[in-house]
């Protein structure tokens, strides 16, 4: 792209994004505070139920669940939303002619603004456990980079399939549900039987949730085999969602 096509793009995809976030939390009494009591209140539930059943301990566990839903919560609502978005806007692509990857992208930033919201807000009580160090900022900002990567190339992947097999909408509803227990979040890594751990590996929110639970809470690293397996495995969806999305928008408007 040209560089005046580059700075017509950003600025579509930041208008677009604004109308996300306006659109959200219109003709509501809390407003953005339901980036934290979302969470909150699932944060209170489920740690009141699944304490009963860890066997390890974790320390810090309520600040722990927190972290892990607030990155589900984004993941799974930019995928889940991002994917049909194509054919909900069809009337907006047979009408205007611009780059038909800014609809799901806006949606990906818009959630990932109530994302940065909602951890400046951790912050402030995380300082007083005296976890985080100068290092923490480090970790965090690869966490949150590996994130919205592979958030932005599996929606793109995900929308651009949806316009043609309405099926790929479906099977992510159901397919996020499993991604849940399959993540790091209401437990830790380290209860994972060691026969099994190779599965984690091949879960890119693994590596990005141990970058933060380390970051914010002092836990340990992802090793040295999850964090290039991760990795990898991020950069190839993102480059297969960038690709296919390109290859199919030529054929947006026949499909829709």
């Amino acid at each position: 792209m040209t560089r005046i096509e580059t700075q017509q793009f950003f600025e579509l995809l930041w208008g677009m994004t604004e109308r996300e976030l306006r659109a959200r939390y219109k003709y509501t009494v809390f407003g953005f505070l339901w980036i934290v009591l979302n969470p909150a209140f699932q944060m209170l539930i489920i740690g009141f139920i699944f304490r009963f059943f860890m066997k390890e301990p974790v320390q810090n566990y309520y600040y722990f669940l927190f972290i892990g839903l607030l990155i589900w919560n984004f993941f799974s609502l930019s995928l889940s939303k991002a994917t049909p978005s194509i054919v909900f806007e069809r009337t907006l692509i047979k009408k205007a002619k611009f780059s038909r990857s800014i609809i799901p992208l806006a949606i990906v930033f818009s959630n990932f603004v109530h994302l940065m919201v909602a951890m400046v807000l951790l912050t402030v009580p995380v300082l007083f456990l005296n976890t985080m160090t100068i290092t923490s900022i480090f970790y965090i900002l690869i966490a949150f980079v590996l994130l919205l990567v592979f958030t932005s190339g599996i929606s793109l992947l995900c929308a651009a399939l949806d316009v043609r097999f309405r099926d790929v909408n479906f099977f992510v509803q159901a397919f996020i549900i499993f991604w849940f227990y399959a993540t790091p979040i209401i437990y830790p890594l380290s209860i994972v039987p060691y026969q099994y751990y190779w599965l984690w590996r091949f879960n890119p929110m693994t590596e990005m949730l141990q970058f933060l639970q380390h970051g914010f809470l002092g836990m340990p690293l992802p090793g040295t085999a999850m964090i290039i397996i991760n990795t990898m495995l991020i950069i190839t969806v993102a480059a297969a969602g960038i690709w296919v999305f390109g290859k199919e928008s030529k054929n947006f408007d026949d499909w829709v």
